[in-house]
């Protein structure tokens, strides 16, 4: 962890510099499974358990009768990491849940425990979870993506087709962007207004 902890700045640098090793530009799409991959991170399914003694009712839980209840988890093996993942969920909600972890991972988020329960935050305290999260976005969507379609008027629906994400994480991560791009907007006609009055004397 950098001195003074992890500002918005440099967790941008590092999605950059990850990014940048796995050859892609500033706005290109990110396979958060690639990612792992390049980390020597495995990613198993729920149901990759069951062979190595998970019962099938702790299966059916997650999966069926209350599979909103968990989405995934970073844990240590030893020196190494892992990444168990909810199969039960949307692709897109996978992606994100795979991001978030890796978020932890390259932040360097310590844990003493995993805990495959119904708190996820349980795992992390809530500066951490924030923190995974501004990664997660920035390494699926990130912002000079989001400055680039906030200023083209891109919706939510096309973001999130063009990057692999749920509308509403597209709404979440073009909030900002697009309150710039409108302050930037008025700032313009109000200027233009203000010159066509002026010429108009």
């Amino acid at each position: 962890m950098p001195r003074g902890g992890w500002t918005q700045a440099r967790m941008r640098e590092v999605v950059l510099e990850e990014r940048g090793e796995l050859g892609l530009g500033a706005i290109d799409p990110f396979d958060p499974y690639a990612l792992a991959d390049a980390h020597g991170i495995l990613a198993f399914k729920l149901g990759d358990l069951l062979a190595g003694g998970m019962s099938q009712k702790a299966f059916g839980h997650f999966t069926m009768d209350n599979s909103a209840a968990w989405s995934a988890a970073l844990v240590p093996l030893g020196s190494a990491r892992v990444i168990v993942e909810n199969e039960s969920h949307a692709r897109v909600r996978r992606r994100s849940n795979i991001a978030h972890e890796l978020g932890h991972f390259l932040l360097e988020h310590p844990f003493d425990n995993v805990i495959l329960g119904e708190d996820h935050k349980r795992q992390f305290d809530e500066k951490q979870e924030k923190e995974a999260d501004f990664m997660a976005g920035e390494l699926l969507i990130p912002l000079a993506a989001t400055s680039r379609m906030a200023f083209d008027g891109w919706d939510n629906a096309r973001v999130a087709a063009a990057y692999d994400v749920s509308p509403q994480f597209a709404q979440k991560q073009m909030y900002g962007q697009r309150v710039r791009a409108q302050h930037a907007e008025r700032k313009y006609n109000f200027g233009r207004s203000n010159l066509n009055k002026s010429t108009a004397r």
